[in-house]
């Protein structure tokens, strides 16, 4: 037994002399020297026979998966020892082409050894992603990319598109400090409430690289103008790494850039037609179908569908010239959410028939463009009767005075007298033919026909709603301004912008009949018809417009709101001027 022992203890302190007796070998391998997009392959370093370090080789654009994993073992065999020490590691490509794994060194007693260069091929296969934006991103930083996605690339004026704006990660510990969101130039926007940023529960494997992945912002978009639009890309700054012992470190990304298609709606479109773009249904109700003369009653106009459900204006009203009508109250009901915009808008109007009789109200009709089936449609509510009752006037329009009030009378022993010319009538002298009289039989005739004038003019105004609207276009912009010029004391930005917006899109739609979706600058030339200063003026209205959404949906003003406003008053008065 103590034999056996000491035989050992010999063998392990001869074994360095017999280890520097062996051959020293550095070399590196790989499982295969051929592999598809998305799989991976081991490249194995090993020192054999030897102790030392040794660096990492430069994979020539080849990623790391996993690792490196190292591993040492020794083996004594027949009277002879070897030792070996191993480094592995689990690499992939992202794209197709040929690689080059250059040389590692380690350093063995004073001397340097080295491997041999390997070639891989990579073929593309099956694995590879094709998606071509996840590509992109992946090729401007393996380790962190964001991209800008939209569910449609080609589409028609006013018709919504999401854009998704998605962060890939392969860093365990990430923190979002700021992103700027690009600038919308020709778009209308709305935000998609999405909750609190999170990492999606799976992870998504890009062309061999697993990602952690976070949804940052959607937004539901609709074009304003046909062409090209463009949106910028989005940047990002986060804090890598970061825990107890280490600050992290900064590091940037920046999106792709994208754009869409925008086509223009089709010619002949419906004579009501005012940018509605999308899937509606039109349905109307009264609050009560028997009332009298004078009482008002509640119309009620319901668009329900999916689309640009904001833009839509209240529908015209074509109704008796004795039915007074007030502007509508809007009621929105709407959604947004990834699947876009749906819900209904609901515009109620409080009407009062001034006559008794059978009074019939509509129908009524809407237009818009269904972009699925590439064509106009017109829906139609109504009509709808109305049983008015002789009013506490007999039927016919009743004013309200005020009562007057007693008159108490103070003092009654005093009475004053009266002084001056008392105009007394010499004898003789009657009223038939003097010019009382002729003024009391003739003022009638004139009031008839005064009031027959009036009434075959309010009769015309009444046929023609869109010259009424033509008319008043300066009266109600100045209304709608003052909304602007409120928010601009206050120093309320979104609602300052938001009023001018609404108040230049009614303009011009109801000075020119240019919907939302219609209004660019050869449209709004051609409207201005043969003025020599047409298209300085266009240009003028949508650069307005531009900047107006600009300011909304980004924080960049291109000028102070006060030059904005007057700028905006100004063009309106050059406008109305011929």
């Amino acid at each position: 037994m103590m034999r056996r022992a000491l035989s050992v203890l010999l063998s392990i302190l001869a074994w360095p002399l017999l280890v520097a007796a062996q051959e020293i070998t550095f070399d590196a391998r790989v499982d295969r020297n051929t592999f598809e997009v998305g799989s991976s392959i081991r490249l194995t370093i090993t020192l054999t026979n030897a102790q030392g370090s040794f660096s990492n080789p430069d994979l020539g654009g080849l990623t790391v998966v996993q690792g490196p994993f190292e591993s040492s073992s020794f083996n004594y065999v027949h009277g002879r020892m070897s030792s070996t020490v191993s480094r592995t590691y689990v690499i992939t490509a992202t794209r197709p082409g040929s690689y080059t794994i250059g040389p590692a060194s380690a350093r063995v007693g004073g001397g340097t050894l080295q491997t041999q260069p390997i070639t891989v091929k990579v073929e593309k296969g099956t694995g590879a992603t094709s998606d071509r934006l996840l590509n992109e991103g992946q090729q401007r930083d393996r380790d962190l990319f964001v991209t800008i996605s939209l569910s449609k690339s080609k589409v028609h004026v006013g018709e919504q598109v999401v854009a998704t704006y998605t962060l890939f990660s392969r860093y365990p510990n990430l923190e979002l400090s700021k992103y700027d969101l690009p600038a919308l130039n020709g778009f209308w926007a709305e935000e998609i409430d999405q909750g609190e940023t999170t990492w999606e529960d799976q992870l998504r494997t890009v062309n061999g690289l697993q990602y952690r992945v976070a949804v940052l912002k959607k937004q539901l978009l609709f074009p304003q103008r046909a062409g090209t639009l463009k949106i910028e890309p989005l940047r990002i700054t986060c804090v890598v790494n970061r825990s107890f012992f280490n600050r992290g470190s900064q590091v940037e990304a920046m999106s792709n850039a994208t754009e869409l298609q925008v086509l223009p709606l089709p010619p002949n479109a419906p004579a009501g037609m005012q940018g509605a773009v999308g899937t509606f249904t039109f349905s109307g109700a009264l609050d009560r179908d028997q009332l009298r003369a004078d009482e008002a009653l509640e119309l009620i106009l319901t668009v329900n569908g999916s689309g640009n459900l904001k833009l839509i204006e209240a529908p015209a009203l074509d109704l008796p010239p004795d039915v007074e009508r007030y502007d509508p109250k809007i009621n929105d009901r709407i959604g947004i959410s990834g699947s876009g915009m749906s819900g209904s808008r609901s515009f109620t109007y409080l009407l009062i028939p001034r006559h008794a009789g059978e009074l019939v109200l509509g129908p009524f009709e809407l237009s818009y463009f269904d972009a699925e089936a590439d064509a106009y449609r017109t829906v139609q509510a109504g009509p709808f009767t109305v049983q008015v009752a002789p009013g506490n006037g007999g039927g016919q329009a009743q004013l309200s005075r005020p009562s007057k009030a007693d008159v108490e009378v103070l003092d009654t022993d005093i009475r004053f007298l009266r002084t001056g010319d008392l105009d007394l009538r010499p004898a003789g002298h009657h009223l038939l033919g003097s010019w009382a009289w002729w003024s009391g039989m003739t003022a009638p005739v004139l009031a008839f026909v005064l009031f027959a004038m009036w009434r075959r003019r309010e009769d015309r105004l009444a046929a023609d709603p869109a010259g009424r609207r033509r008319r008043e276009a300066d009266k109600v912009a100045r209304r709608r301004f003052k909304d602007a010029h409120d928010a601009l004391q206050r120093d309320a930005r979104e609602p300052f912008y938001t009023a001018m917006n609404k108040a230049l899109h009614g303009y011009f739609a109801d000075r020119y009949g240019l919907g939302a979706a219609e209004l660019n600058a050869a449209a709004l030339e051609r409207a201005l018809g043969e003025r020599p200063d047409a298209a300085a003026l266009a240009r003028q209205a949508t650069d307005l417009i531009a900047a107006c959404d600009m300011a909304r949906y980004a924080p960049l003003e291109v000028k102070s709101r006060q030059a904005m406003y007057e700028e905006a008053i100004t063009l309106v008065q050059r406008l109305e001027r011929p």
